[in-house]
């Protein structure tokens, strides 16, 4: 999923503090609006806006710039940091501009950041030391929720069964061949077969026939590293609070999903 998050962080750098967590989590570009970017935003998948809040609403410079953008049909996530305790109607006036824009509204993120202006000069700044590193965490948090929402094949178990392969169920999305069943996805048509999730997963799901499978999906622990450590993205774990239910019921009644981990030195 291609992204790009926008901001502008002019005071005490505390929205660039939440940025940098989003990029990270998303393996987005991070581009500040001071330098007057102008990108072609038609080939990404997402975007997001961000900056302080002042006067109870976005930067107007950042107001002015997503103004500008064509976001027509784009999914499109904002965020702040803000000097109150409560969020309120802040984001309403460029939700309003992206809207209008024909953007997609995917998601909002909001945290407290330092401020030492106004009335706040007598106590020497209010909010001090935020944000902290429980604000960026949850600022991570909220993007990798994002980007598994937003996962091509977030929705993909709802396609009907096409075929069956080496006993791994198969579907298709547009051209593309997907196998798995029920927990673990993999898009064999954009999976370059280097073998990472084979030697990073705990629980051997994967294996390379002529081309990488999830060949036992009901030893999947939802650890998502497969899918988190995917060059390509090929690879949706179908999280659910049954599959979670399946797993500690397993591991506290049988010895298969612990005979399954401490097999590691026989597949690597």
């Amino acid at each position: 999923m291609k992204t790009i998050i926008f901001y502008r962080s002019s005071y005490r750098g505390n929205t660039l503090k939440i940025a940098e967590s989003m990029a990270d989590a998303l393996f987005a570009e991070l581009v500040s609006i001071d330098s007057n970017p102008s990108i072609d935003l038609s080939d990404y998948d997402l975007i997001g806006f961000g900056s302080a809040i002042n006067f109870a609403a976005h930067d107007i410079r950042l107001q002015r710039f997503v103004s500008s953008q064509n976001l027509k049909g784009k999914n499109v996530f904002i965020f702040s940091t803000r000097c109150r305790p409560f969020l309120g109607a802040y984001h309403s006036p460029l939700k309003k501009i992206i809207e209008r824009k024909g953007g997609i509204i995917v998601g909002e993120f909001s945290c407290r950041g330092f401020d030492r202006t106004g009335p706040w000069v007598l106590m020497d700044g209010y909010n001090k030391a935020r944000p902290n590193d429980r604000d960026r965490f949850e600022a991570r948090l909220f993007a990798e929720k994002l980007r598994w929402k937003l996962h091509p094949l977030a929705l993909i178990y709802k396609n009907p069964v096409t075929r069956c392969s080496e006993g791994i169920t198969m579907r298709r999305k547009g051209s593309d061949i997907i196998a798995g069943n029920k927990v673990v996805f993999l898009n064999t048509s954009t999976c370059i077969n280097c073998g990472k999730c084979i030697k990073i997963c705990p629980m051997h799901i994967f294996a390379l026939k002529d081309t990488v499978l999830p060949i036992d999906e009901k030893n999947c622990i939802q650890c998502r590293l497969c899918a988190d450590n995917c060059p390509t993205f090929s690879i949706y774990i179908q999280e659910s609070f049954l599959n979670g239910l399946r797993i500690a019921l397993r591991e506290s009644f049988s010895n298969k999903l612990q005979n399954n981990y401490k097999a590691e030195d026989n597949h690597h």
